[in-house]
């Protein structure tokens, strides 16, 4: 029996609910002689011919083997059963199958050109079950060509890297699997430039991409220029018309995502928060954070305070975001770039996934499965454009390992186990991108043959084409340009819009908001019995005003962040604590016990909204932990604390300041570096010290303290466990309290609480980067910290 192309039946909608491969077994009793005739239609059957044998290949095998037949087959019978239950005259589609694997059976007694006919008639059958879904072909799609700037995920969406490079477009492709016709809805509507990330209304009505042009100066991202090269979302009706630019400004504005309430969440450069930690120097690559706007491009506002990069927005079933955030906090720069979700207007940061995990690099381009709780996205790399394997995510399983505090991968079903996981397992020689679910089991993609373009993964050019991909593994090609990628498939077509989140902002609050802590003592890890939590450490992570990596340098941490302490508030009896912190700053805790020691310690940020009233259950609490109810907690019996100040030395953090006062009037008579008879050659003068901007001192410190950071070296790579801070590793404490120390160095309370807050705010010498301030610190003056805007 030879497999036939299906014919452009026109079921009416309630009979697709009795099981859109009803379609196939019409078409199973007509030959393709039958078939309409259309022009290209010899060229598109070669073409998807010549695709088959490229996967074929892709895996190792030809067409023509019994690998690739045998493999075939199973994947059609995976396909119908999935939808058996739904399927009028199922049998006779298993009666076909059972037909082209009793000629499967020898296939020794076949020819080679028989074994090659018998794997295209398997793969038609297949091809056409697959496209007689109508959430597959019942509509065209709308996707985006555009060339990318090779180098990694940072760079490609910066109108600052696209020098010389141009092309690409909005198109739509009118017969998904039919037909390779396009028609384009940008050509000659704008100046040449370059496109970049594509979405649709719920309603289909609106598309949304982000432009640059090429003809505008380009930009050095250390000034505002309004006529600079930059990435703008613009918007247009489906059929072309209407296109309208919505941002503008100095500023890159990219990943549009439209909202139930009728905004776009959308990330941008606009937060003016620096640059991030780890760049070359040729690359000056800028913060860019979770925005939205209203539907006309007014009303912008910063969502995300994050201190480094975020990506990709869209929108959950429940109605909140789901995007990527990069979170190295005192660890790996190269790793964390997990899944997170907020509040529409940004309330409630959370994390989903990935954050405590180096088993994947980066989790990219999150979409809600339609009718699941599930999300598909991509396991992508850091050091690579955005690409990778496909993978599902159920986050009602997301869990932390009670052991290692690492993410549990019981929540991830890898749905192309032959595409390793980039950078983190290796670099794989094929790439998924820019998935769009449509039902559990299926998906439109964009996949490419070759290496994942990138700085270290060995591929140097974007060669994707849009494909129908199945969690059985079948790939059916729709779409291919040999001359540019085309990315971003998604069907036009209505979807169902989420509920939209109601906002719980209060304006009384202005620029402040109000955490709740229910018990600090709910933790992942169990916190040390002897050390009960007396207050907690608040401390504001600060925007790197350069661009090098370690230029200036902070400390002894590689690409360490700059910080500064905001204070601290008291932890009642219960472990809970209520108490009032400044908005718009991402800022992180440490639980303190009554010797001034870190008990626990963050290695992420979080923000609060101006008038937000967040709930913490407790201390890096398990992930399933329910909300304790705040009525009956101490700290709420009261008004909500302020936070007290750090001593001086702590706002932006200065060794000078607040540790070399402490040396001076204990250490130094004994350890000043000097020849003479009793004395120690270990130098704690606080004197700078040839081509090095740190003293003497601190660098004598060095081998008695620990911190955390991204390299061998730190405490420890991912988590951080209970009692495992920098005052605990180090051994400066202990020295102190030594036999040889005890008698003679007689330190007060406040000055070993002075310590004791150094060792585990990670032993930085400067709390800024700038160079004059720098300066200054080290001359032991105070300088100011303008607030992250």
């Amino acid at each position: 029996m030879r497999s036939v192309r299906l014919l452009d039946f026109r079921i009416p909608t309630a009979r697709l609910g009795c099981g859109w491969i009803f379609i196939a077994v019409l078409t199973l009793v007509f030959s393709r002689a039958a078939v309409a005739q259309e022009t290209g239609e010899a060229a598109m059957r070669q073409m998807v011919q010549a695709d088959w044998a490229a996967q074929e290949k892709r895996l190792g095998r030809s067409p023509g083997s019994a690998a690739a037949i045998t493999d075939a087959l199973r994947r059609t019978r995976r396909l119908l059963d999935s939808a058996a239950p739904r399927v009028v005259d199922h049998q006779q589609l298993v009666e076909a199958i059972a037909g082209l694997e009793r000629r499967a059976a020898d296939l020794a007694a076949l020819s080679e050109s028989q074994r090659l006919e018998l794997y295209h008639e398997v793969r038609w059958l297949l091809r056409d079950l697959a496209l007689s879904n109508p959430l597959v072909s019942g509509q065209p799609v709308v996707f985006l060509k555009r060339r990318r700037f090779v180098c990694q995920m940072l760079h490609e969406y910066l109108g600052y890297f696209y020098d010389g490079i141009s092309g690409g477009g909005v198109f739509i492709l009118e017969r998904p699997g039919r037909s390779m016709a396009v028609r384009d809805l940008t050509a000659g509507r704008l100046p040449e430039g370059n496109f970049t990330t594509l979405s649709l209304s719920y309603d289909a009505r609106t598309i949304y991409f982000a432009f640059a042009r090429k003809d505008a100066p380009r930009p050095d991202y250390y000034t505002i220029r309004p006529d600079a090269r930059h990435f703008h979302i613009f918007a247009m009706a489906a059929d072309g018309s209407e296109l309208r630019q919505l941002t503008d400004g100095g500023f890159d504005d990219f990943d549009p995502s439209p909202l139930p309430d009728g905004g776009i969440a959308f990330i941008s450069t606009r937060r003016l928060g620096g640059f991030g930690r780890c760049h070359n120097p040729w690359e000056p690559l800028p913060v860019y954070t979770l925005h939205r706007m209203d539907a006309d491009g007014r009303n912008i506002r910063t969502l995300s305070f994050h201190e480094t990069n975020e990506w990709h927005p869209s929108v959950l079933h429940d109605g909140r975001i789901v995007y990527s955030r990069w979170d190295y906090v005192d660890r790996s720069a190269a790793n964390f770039h997990g899944l997170w979700a907020c509040n529409p207007d940004g309330s409630n940061p959370v994390a989903l996934f990935g954050n405590y995990t180096t088993r994947i690099n980066a989790f990219y381009q999150p979409r809600a499965i339609p009718g699941s709780d599930r999300i598909v996205c991509v396991a992508g790399a850091h050091h690579a454009d955005v690409g990778g394997s496909l993978i599902v995510l159920d986050p009602k399983r997301a869990l932390l390992d009670a052991r290692s505090g690492e993410d549990v991968f019981d929540a991830v079903e890898v749905l192309t186990p032959e595409v390793r996981f980039p950078e983190s397992a290796g670099w794989p020689r094929s790439y998924f991108h820019s998935p769009w679910p449509l039902s559990e089991d299926c998906f439109l993609v964009s996949f490419s043959f070759d290496p994942l373009p990138g700085m270290s993964s060995g591929g140097n050019r974007d060669t994707t084409g849009l494909y129908c991909f199945d969690r059985f593994g079948n790939l059916e090609l729709l779409y291919r340009d040999p001359d540019i990628a085309c990315m971003y498939p998604i069907p036009l077509a209505a979807r169902e819009k989420p509920p939209v989140v109601a906002g719980t902002l209060n304006p009384l609050l202005g620029d402040e908001g109000e955490f709740v802590l229910s018990d600090v003592t709910r933790s992942l890890f169990p916190l040390p019995a002897d050390r009960p939590v007396k207050e907690l450490r608040i401390f504001q992570v600060l925007p790197k005003s350069t661009h090098v990596v370690n230029e200036p340098r902070i400390g002894h941490a590689n690409a360490e962040s700059a910080r500064l302490l905001l204070g601290t508030v008291p932890v009642e009896p219960d472990g809970s604590a209520y108490f009032r912190a400044p908005a718009r700053r991402p800022i992180y805790f440490q639980a303190v016990d009554a010797e001034g020691r870190a008990v626990q310690s963050m290695r992420s940020i979080t923000y609060l909204q101006p008038g937000e009233r967040r709930g913490c259950v407790g201390c890096h609490e398990p992930r399933e932990a329910a909300a304790a109810p705040t009525s009956g907690l101490l700290a709420t019996r009261r008004p909500p604390s302020t936070i007290r100040p750090g001593p001086d030395g702590t706002r932006p953090f200065s060794f000078p300041r607040l540790i070399q006062p402490i040396l001076d009037r204990h250490c130094v008579s004994c350890h000043d570096g000097s020849a003479r008879e009793g004395a120690s050659r270990l130098t704690l003068r606080g004197e700078g010290m040839p081509a090095r901007r740190f003293s003497r001192s601190y660098e004598s410190l060095r081998p008695y303290v620990r911190w955390q950071e991204w390299g061998d070296r730190s405490i420890s790579g991912t988590v951080t466990r209970p009692g495992d801070g920098g005052a605990d590793r180090s051994r400066l404490p202990r020295i102190l309290a030594d036999a040889n120390h005890a008698q003679s160095v007689r330190l007060s309370d406040e000055d070993l609480r002075k310590i004791y807050l150094w060792l585990d705010a990670n032993v930085p010498f400067f709390g800024v980067y700038d160079k004059d301030a720098q300066e200054a610190q080290r001359r032991g003056e105070a300088v100011a910290v303008p607030a992250l805007q």
